[in-house]
């Protein structure tokens, strides 16, 4: 299988990244047969970069597009453990990189009065995969045949009410649930990935929701 690592930036790489990068491709290239093709696009607008990225992906032919956020830290082997879910859309429950620290894995419940409300999930408190409504990017995969399935943009900024944007990940999942594919995030490896910011975030700096 041919995997597309795709990797938005706006100009630089954490070298933490770049570090968990390379250990990643080498462990791969060990351990494995397949192919790997590395990407970036470079930009101000995430949702453009990503964009431009899937669409090189299906030009290249890949069999799935793994995006990796130039600020994420993660195991050698997220690759492979992601891949033995088998599933369209699958990624990890990152945390923010500001305080206060939140989940990016989101469900999203409709009120009475139409009204929408996102509550986050606590991977700190799951294990194993769960379906959610939404997702970050910062480590994601999908199999390149979901994106036949999707109309353009597949990223972008929707604005909401009251000034409230919604993310161009989050509108990736919504767009790809109203085509019937299910987004899936891994509890486990979430615990093990990292957001790097001024400070390195993680679960540690959240507080058990029980």
């Amino acid at each position: 299988m041919r995997f597309a690592i795709c990797i938005p930036a706006r100009g630089q790489m954490e070298v933490q990244t770049a570090f968990d990068l390379a250990a990643m491709v080498g462990y791969m290239c060990k351990a494995t047969d397949h192919d790997l093709d590395i990407y970036t696009a470079a930009g101000t607008l995430i949702f453009d970069q990503r964009n431009k990225l899937v669409h090189t992906a299906i030009d290249a032919k890949c069999d799935y597009i793994v995006f990796i956020d130039a600020d994420m830290r993660f195991p050698k082997d997220t690759i492979m453990r992601l891949l033995a879910h088998d599933k369209d859309i699958i990624g990890v429950n990152a945390t923010t990189r500001s305080e206060p620290v939140k989940p990016t894995a989101k469900n999203l419940q409709i009120e009475e009065d139409g009204s929408c409300t996102w509550l986050p999930i606590y991977s700190n408190v799951m294990t194993g995969i769960s379906q959610v409504d939404g997702i970050g990017c910062g480590v994601m995969m999908i199999k390149a045949d979901v994106i036949a399935k999707l109309e353009e943009p597949y990223f972008y900024f929707e604005q909401l009410p009251n000034n409230n944007i919604l993310g161009e990940d989050i509108y990736f999942c919504i767009k790809a649930r109203d085509a019937g594919i299910t987004t899936w995030v891994d509890h486990e490896l979430s615990m093990e990935i990292k957001h790097i910011g001024a400070y390195t975030y993680s679960w540690d700096n959240i507080e058990k929701k029980i």
